[in-house]
């Protein structure tokens, strides 16, 4: 089976001092190219969502051969990057993560797209029931009218169409056995994140 991956990349950094959260550089290469390298191994179509046509033209200059999705809904965070990118999605399974996890553990993307079937979703919980929605696969069209909905009703936030799935929550105890210091899920916000990941 054929899956798909959208990278959520329309941020604008605003705990980064408003720069291109995405395109920070780690270790001398774009954040968002170790996400990159890390989906290719598991999917065969990479789609990155973006705000707008200039903002996809920055980052066609550095990435020309993906696919890029721009948003239709202004100021509704990262639901009109979701919906705008799995409109496009070739495929009925997709991966969403966010730009700024640059240690995602191909193998637990993996195990997710397996966990996802007969399910809208497959979605990491911790113990507490914190879920990971921006590390999770989805059925495409479950999601997309779902996100519809929500921006219908003006919910922005990520968890409102989520809800309404049927969900595979999947153990973040279970990810463990295949990463087991959870690098997966470790996001870059700071500057002081960059500091520590870049030494």
């Amino acid at each position: 089976m054929s899956y798909s991956a959208l990278i959520l990349a329309g941020g604008r950094g605003r705990r980064l001092g408003f720069c291109e959260k995405a395109l920070v550089e780690i270790k001398g290469k774009p954040l968002i190219s170790f996400v990159i390298r890390s989906l290719e191994k598991v999917v065969d179509e990479i789609i990155i969502s973006v705000r707008d046509e200039a903002q996809g033209e920055l980052f066609k200059m550095i990435f020309p051969d993906l696919r890029y999705a721009y948003d239709l809904y202004e100021n509704t965070g990262p639901l009109a990057g979701i919906l705008s990118g799995l409109s496009i999605c070739k495929n009925e399974y997709c991966f969403i993560a966010a730009c700024d996890m640059p240690f995602i553990n191909e193998k637990a993307v993996d195990m997710l797209f397996s966990k996802c079937k007969d399910h809208d979703a497959a979605i990491p919980r911790w113990g507490d029931g914190f879920l990971e929605p921006l590390h999770a696969v989805y059925n495409c069209r479950s999601m997309m009218n779902e996100t519809k909905k929500s921006l219908e009703k003006r919910e922005t936030t990520i968890i409102a169409p989520v809800l309404r799935l049927k969900i595979n929550y999947v153990p973040v105890e279970e990810i463990r056995k295949i990463d087991p210091d959870l690098t997966t899920f470790m996001n870059i916000n700071t500057c002081e994140d960059i500091e520590r990941v870049d030494s």
